[in-house]
């Protein structure tokens, strides 16, 4: 049994040994994908200065004079709109133009824009003319040339799962496709005489569905991969030799086994994998739940392999810190952030495990605190519904007293 830190290292060093595909994507079909490399901006974002809103654009030294009681009077020597190719007029001087939201400023000085709100207009002989009342400070209401991009700044970095959000400003920047990692190919292979399929109507007390692999196949694919699941037809070391060798001809990238880790009598899959060629990195983790977690690696096909405890629970932490762990290190994803939130009361914990616990993090009078759920036990369900995070707690001591700052992991892809 190793140390949760020194399995997670041999995972990422795995990880990193095995170089992933590349491919080049429509953006429309691209979130949720993982960038191989750093993008940058080829153009300034805006392109020119613009107006950011209707109304008037002035020169601000101009201005500087105005007061309610003395205003500046400026003819209007015309109108710019959004879209429009601006001709400035060279016959006349001191005056302004009329100018819409987007549209480019003029020249010439012009570099500040008053609301037509914040003017008074008014006609005569044939021309309009605004009553300016107080000095329009330099850059007002403007939007200047690269204040949302500048040319050459990287914008999105390798290894980023791309958001819809990040669409919009790629698709300013005249992105059309972008080169992101092929995505992985995961399999999941469910062990365990008494699991029986989750879509079966009615069962036996001595069974139980399989909630275990419809989580796997959900989980997995909303971070970007393409998940098979097999139901074992028979629970039997033969059978299970079998469908494992079809599998590892397939080129999955990774393999995910629920069950038979432990050291029960019907607990084969660790001997079966080593017969198959899987090079066993670590079995057995000091952690809670999910202690019997194996990883290993096929030495032909390189295909990474995780042996997970078949309790859902066990299952979950198994594929949320350290399956997690070994597509992240493959991706260049960056890690999840952690948080420190003190917990709401005094937690007991096994001495030299770490520990897993369903939590919630709450907050009251703007203090966040994270409460520890009942119901921690494996095969319990029902709080992992009301759960919003993962309090991880360290190996050492047995009790942490309440307000003791923990380690708090949020659901993948989630806030609060």
């Amino acid at each position: 049994m190793i140390a949760y830190h020194e399995a997670i290292l041999k995972i990422q060093a795995a990880a990193q040994k095995r170089p992933l595909q590349e491919e080049r994507v429509s953006l429309l079909t691209s979130v949720g994908r993982i960038l191989t490399e750093d993008l940058f901006s080829s153009e300034d974002m805006p392109a020119k200065d613009n107006s950011a809103m209707d109304g008037f654009v002035v020169r601000s030294e101009e201005t500087l004079t105005a007061t309610w009681e003395k205003p500046c009077l400026f003819p209007v020597l015309g109108y710019i709109a959004a879209g429009d190719t601006f001709v400035q007029r060279e016959d006349l001087e001191g005056g302004v133009y009329g100018i819409m939201t987007g549209a480019l400023l003029p020249e010439k000085d012009f570099d500040a824009v008053v609301k037509v709100e914040d003017v008074e207009v008014f006609f005569d002989g044939g021309m309009s003319f605004i009553c300016v009342k107080a000095p329009v400070p330099k850059g007002n209401n403007v939007r200047p040339q690269g204040s949302d991009f500048s040319k050459g700044t990287r914008i999105l970095k390798r290894g980023h799962r791309l958001r819809h959000e990040d669409i919009m400003a790629l698709a300013s920047l005249g992105y059309s496709e972008v080169c992101v990692f092929k995505k992985l190919k995961v399999g999941v292979v469910s062990t365990g005489k008494e699991v029986v399929p989750y879509a079966t109507a009615t069962i036996t007390p001595q069974q139980v569905r399989n909630s275990s692999a419809p989580f796997l196949q959900a989980y997995f694919s909303s971070l970007g991969c393409d998940v098979d699941v097999f139901e074992q037809s028979e629970d039997s070391p033969e059978k299970f030799h079998q469908r494992f060798q079809e599998l590892l001809r397939n080129s999955y990238d990774v393999l995910l086994t629920t069950g038979g880790v432990s050291m029960g009598n019907w607990d084969y899959v660790t001997d079966s994998l080593s017969e198959m060629g899987v090079r066993t990195e670590f079995h057995k983790v000091a952690i809670r739940p999910g202690k019997p977690l194996l990883f290993g690696v096929h030495e032909k096909s390189g295909t990474a392999v995780f042996g997970l405890p078949g309790n859902p629970v066990s299952t979950a932490v198994g594929a949320s810190f350290f399956v997690t762990s070994y597509l992240k290190a493959l991706r260049g994803e960056p890690t999840q952030r952690v948080l420190s939130v003190p917990c709401s009361h005094s937690i007991k914990k096994p001495q030299g495990l770490r520990s897993f616990f369903k939590a919630r993090i709450e907050s009251a009078n703007g203090v966040s605190r994270v409460r520890i759920l009942p119901g921690q036990g494996s095969y319990m369900l029902h709080s992992l519904l009301e759960a919003n995070c993962w309090a991880v707690l360290p190996e050492e001591g047995d009790l942490l007293e309440e307000g003791t700052n923990i380690e708090v992991h949020l659901w993948e892809g989630r806030d609060l």
